[in-house]
Protein backbone atom coordinates (compact mmCIF):
# COMPACT_ATOMS: atom_id res chain seq x y z
CA UNK A 1 0.00 0.00 0.00
CA UNK A 2 2.72 2.25 0.83
CA UNK A 3 4.51 1.48 -2.19
CA UNK A 4 1.72 2.62 -4.40
CA UNK A 5 1.26 5.69 -2.66
CA UNK A 6 5.00 6.38 -3.15
CA UNK A 7 4.30 5.86 -6.82
CA UNK A 8 0.97 7.54 -7.08
CA UNK A 9 3.08 10.30 -5.16
CA UNK A 10 5.98 10.89 -7.73
CA UNK A 11 3.86 10.19 -10.70
CA UNK A 12 2.21 13.35 -9.41
CA UNK A 13 5.35 15.35 -8.97
CA UNK A 14 6.59 14.35 -12.45
CA UNK A 15 3.18 15.50 -14.06
CA UNK A 16 3.52 18.80 -11.72
CA UNK A 17 7.21 19.36 -12.96
CA UNK A 18 6.28 18.80 -16.60
CA UNK A 19 3.63 20.72 -16.96
CA UNK A 20 4.97 24.42 -15.20
CA UNK A 21 8.41 23.18 -17.45
CA UNK A 22 5.99 23.74 -20.74
CA UNK A 23 4.06 26.98 -19.22
CA UNK A 24 7.01 28.26 -18.45
CA UNK A 25 8.10 27.71 -21.86
CA UNK A 26 5.13 29.55 -23.39
CA UNK A 27 5.74 32.60 -21.41
CA UNK A 28 9.27 32.46 -21.80
CA UNK A 29 8.52 32.35 -25.87
CA UNK A 30 5.78 34.71 -25.99
CA UNK A 31 8.01 37.40 -23.89
CA UNK A 32 10.88 36.32 -26.60
CA UNK A 33 8.50 37.04 -29.34
CA UNK A 34 7.97 40.43 -28.30
CA UNK A 35 11.36 41.61 -27.48
CA UNK A 36 12.74 39.74 -31.15
CA UNK A 37 9.91 42.19 -32.88
CA UNK A 38 10.95 45.12 -31.15
CA UNK A 39 14.54 44.55 -31.29
CA UNK A 40 14.59 43.64 -34.95
CA UNK A 41 12.34 45.83 -36.06
CA UNK A 42 9.59 43.09 -37.22
CA UNK A 43 6.14 45.04 -38.22
CA UNK A 44 4.46 41.90 -36.72
CA UNK A 45 4.99 40.32 -33.82
CA UNK A 46 6.62 36.53 -34.83
CA UNK A 47 5.80 33.36 -33.24
CA UNK A 48 8.43 31.67 -31.42
CA UNK A 49 8.61 28.41 -29.41
CA UNK A 50 11.79 27.20 -26.98
CA UNK A 51 12.79 23.83 -28.09
CA UNK A 52 14.76 21.14 -25.40
CA UNK A 53 13.75 19.72 -22.28
CA UNK A 54 13.68 20.42 -19.52
CA UNK A 55 13.13 24.25 -20.05
CA UNK A 56 13.54 25.08 -16.42
CA UNK A 57 16.98 24.25 -16.91
CA UNK A 58 17.57 26.90 -19.25
CA UNK A 59 16.05 29.67 -17.88
CA UNK A 60 18.33 28.76 -14.78
CA UNK A 61 21.14 28.50 -16.89
CA UNK A 62 20.72 31.74 -19.60
CA UNK A 63 20.74 29.62 -22.41
CA UNK A 64 18.55 28.41 -24.55
CA UNK A 65 19.62 25.67 -26.77
CA UNK A 66 16.79 26.01 -29.57
CA UNK A 67 14.64 28.84 -30.11
CA UNK A 68 12.54 28.78 -33.59
CA UNK A 69 11.05 32.46 -35.12
CA UNK A 70 8.94 32.74 -37.89
CA UNK A 71 7.67 36.19 -39.35
CA UNK A 72 5.36 36.88 -41.84
CA UNK A 73 5.60 39.94 -44.16
CA UNK A 74 9.16 41.14 -43.73
CA UNK A 75 10.15 44.39 -45.99
CA UNK A 76 13.83 44.26 -45.90
CA UNK A 77 15.38 47.88 -46.77
CA UNK A 78 15.54 47.36 -50.38
CA UNK A 79 11.59 47.04 -50.93
CA UNK A 80 11.50 43.42 -50.76
CA UNK A 81 8.55 41.45 -49.24
CA UNK A 82 9.75 38.21 -47.60
CA UNK A 83 6.36 36.19 -47.34
CA UNK A 84 7.98 34.01 -44.41
CA UNK A 85 11.09 34.23 -42.50
CA UNK A 86 12.20 31.69 -39.94
CA UNK A 87 15.14 31.17 -37.83
CA UNK A 88 16.95 28.58 -35.69
CA UNK A 89 18.60 30.46 -32.88
CA UNK A 90 21.17 27.93 -31.70
CA UNK A 91 22.67 29.19 -28.18
CA UNK A 92 20.89 32.25 -27.22
CA UNK A 93 21.91 33.68 -24.31
CA UNK A 94 19.40 35.61 -22.17
CA UNK A 95 20.41 36.07 -18.31
CA UNK A 96 17.45 35.02 -15.81
CA UNK A 97 17.55 38.24 -13.93
CA UNK A 98 17.15 40.14 -17.88
CA UNK A 99 14.63 38.14 -18.43
CA UNK A 100 12.56 38.71 -14.85
CA UNK A 101 13.49 42.48 -15.19
CA UNK A 102 12.45 42.93 -18.54
CA UNK A 103 15.55 44.42 -19.04
CA UNK A 104 16.61 41.89 -22.34
CA UNK A 105 18.42 44.50 -25.05
CA UNK A 106 20.80 42.06 -26.45
CA UNK A 107 20.58 38.30 -27.41
CA UNK A 108 24.16 37.09 -28.33
CA UNK A 109 23.35 33.74 -30.41
CA UNK A 110 25.90 31.31 -31.06
CA UNK A 111 24.68 30.43 -34.39
CA UNK A 112 21.48 31.29 -36.38
CA UNK A 113 19.94 29.13 -39.45
CA UNK A 114 17.70 31.17 -41.51
CA UNK A 115 15.36 30.50 -44.08
CA UNK A 116 13.71 33.42 -46.13
CA UNK A 117 10.47 32.70 -48.55
CA UNK A 118 9.45 35.33 -51.17
CA UNK A 119 6.88 34.36 -52.99
CA UNK A 120 6.02 34.59 -56.84
CA UNK A 121 3.82 37.38 -55.87
CA UNK A 122 5.86 39.48 -53.83
CA UNK A 123 8.85 38.70 -56.30
CA UNK A 124 6.67 40.62 -59.54
CA UNK A 125 5.34 43.37 -56.95
CA UNK A 126 9.02 44.07 -56.25
CA UNK A 127 10.11 44.14 -59.91
CA UNK A 128 7.34 46.37 -60.46
CA UNK A 129 8.79 49.08 -58.84
CA UNK A 130 11.88 49.06 -60.91
CA UNK A 131 9.49 49.47 -64.29
CA UNK A 132 9.16 45.48 -64.79
CA UNK A 133 6.12 43.98 -65.20
CA UNK A 134 6.27 40.04 -65.44
CA UNK A 135 4.59 37.10 -64.01
CA UNK A 136 6.30 34.21 -62.60
CA UNK A 137 6.14 29.84 -62.15
CA UNK A 138 7.96 27.56 -61.61
CA UNK A 139 9.75 25.43 -64.21
CA UNK A 140 12.48 23.38 -61.68
CA UNK A 141 14.39 23.31 -59.02
CA UNK A 142 16.19 26.24 -60.28
CA UNK A 143 14.34 27.53 -62.91
CA UNK A 144 11.64 30.21 -63.31
CA UNK A 145 9.14 30.65 -66.34
CA UNK A 146 9.11 34.54 -66.93
CA UNK A 147 6.55 36.17 -68.83
CA UNK A 148 5.57 39.98 -69.24
CA UNK A 149 6.63 43.06 -70.56
CA UNK A 150 10.26 44.81 -70.07
CA UNK A 151 12.95 46.95 -71.80
CA UNK A 152 14.54 45.13 -73.92
CA UNK A 153 16.87 45.76 -76.94
CA UNK A 154 16.21 49.67 -76.60
CA UNK A 155 12.02 49.24 -76.41
CA UNK A 156 9.65 47.82 -73.33
CA UNK A 157 8.48 44.18 -75.09
CA UNK A 158 6.39 41.32 -74.51
CA UNK A 159 9.10 38.69 -73.82
CA UNK A 160 9.06 35.06 -72.04
CA UNK A 161 12.19 33.65 -70.69
CA UNK A 162 13.43 30.41 -68.74
CA UNK A 163 15.66 32.10 -66.27
CA UNK A 164 17.86 30.13 -63.64
CA UNK A 165 18.08 31.32 -60.10
CA UNK A 166 21.60 31.71 -58.08
CA UNK A 167 22.76 34.18 -55.00
CA UNK A 168 25.42 36.39 -54.17
CA UNK A 169 26.33 37.75 -50.77
CA UNK A 170 22.20 37.56 -50.12
CA UNK A 171 21.74 38.61 -53.76
CA UNK A 172 19.24 36.43 -55.74
CA UNK A 173 19.86 37.19 -59.39
CA UNK A 174 17.04 35.38 -62.34
CA UNK A 175 19.16 35.11 -65.30
CA UNK A 176 18.91 33.44 -69.19
CA UNK A 177 17.98 34.49 -72.67
CA UNK A 178 14.88 36.47 -72.93
CA UNK A 179 12.78 35.69 -76.21
CA UNK A 180 10.44 38.48 -78.22
CA UNK A 181 9.58 37.67 -81.30
CA UNK A 182 12.93 36.89 -83.28
CA UNK A 183 14.93 38.93 -80.95
CA UNK A 184 16.87 37.46 -77.97
CA UNK A 185 18.69 38.91 -75.70
CA UNK A 186 20.31 37.95 -72.40
CA UNK A 187 18.15 39.35 -69.02
CA UNK A 188 19.67 39.61 -65.55
CA UNK A 189 16.69 40.65 -63.05
CA UNK A 190 18.05 40.43 -59.45
CA UNK A 191 16.34 40.40 -55.95
CA UNK A 192 18.53 41.45 -53.60
CA UNK A 193 17.72 39.78 -49.48
CA UNK A 194 20.61 42.01 -47.67
CA UNK A 195 20.68 42.90 -44.51
CA UNK A 196 17.68 40.15 -42.74
CA UNK A 197 16.57 39.99 -39.44
CA UNK A 198 18.60 37.44 -37.45
CA UNK A 199 21.64 38.53 -39.44
CA UNK A 200 22.10 35.50 -41.49
CA UNK A 201 23.49 35.82 -45.29
CA UNK A 202 21.66 33.87 -47.55
CA UNK A 203 23.93 31.29 -50.15
CA UNK A 204 21.68 29.03 -51.31
CA UNK A 205 18.65 29.35 -53.09
CA UNK A 206 15.83 26.93 -54.85
CA UNK A 207 12.54 27.31 -56.49
CA UNK A 208 9.42 25.75 -55.14
CA UNK A 209 5.84 25.89 -56.53
CA UNK A 210 5.20 29.33 -54.94
CA UNK A 211 7.96 31.34 -54.70
CA UNK A 212 11.93 31.10 -53.89
CA UNK A 213 13.46 30.06 -50.95
CA UNK A 214 16.91 31.34 -49.59
CA UNK A 215 18.64 29.66 -47.03
CA UNK A 216 22.02 30.58 -44.91
CA UNK A 217 23.48 30.89 -41.38
CA UNK A 218 25.56 33.10 -39.52
CA UNK A 219 27.88 32.40 -36.22
CA UNK A 220 28.22 34.69 -33.37
CA UNK A 221 25.88 37.55 -33.66
CA UNK A 222 23.97 39.86 -31.22
CA UNK A 223 20.39 40.09 -32.05
CA UNK A 224 19.50 44.17 -31.07
CA UNK A 225 22.65 45.42 -31.61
Amino acid sequence: MLRRLLIAVLVLIVAAVVVLDRVGEHVAAHVLAGKLQSEEHLAERPSASIGGFPFLTQVFGGKYDDVSVTAHNVKTSDGVTVSTLTAHLHGAHIPLSKMLHGSVTRVPVDRVDGKAFVSFGDIGRYLSTLGVTVTLSRSSAHGIDLTGRLPLGGKTRLVHAVVTVAVTRSVVTLSGPAQAGRLTKPLALQIPLRALPFRFTVTSVTVGGNGISGTGTAKHVELGS
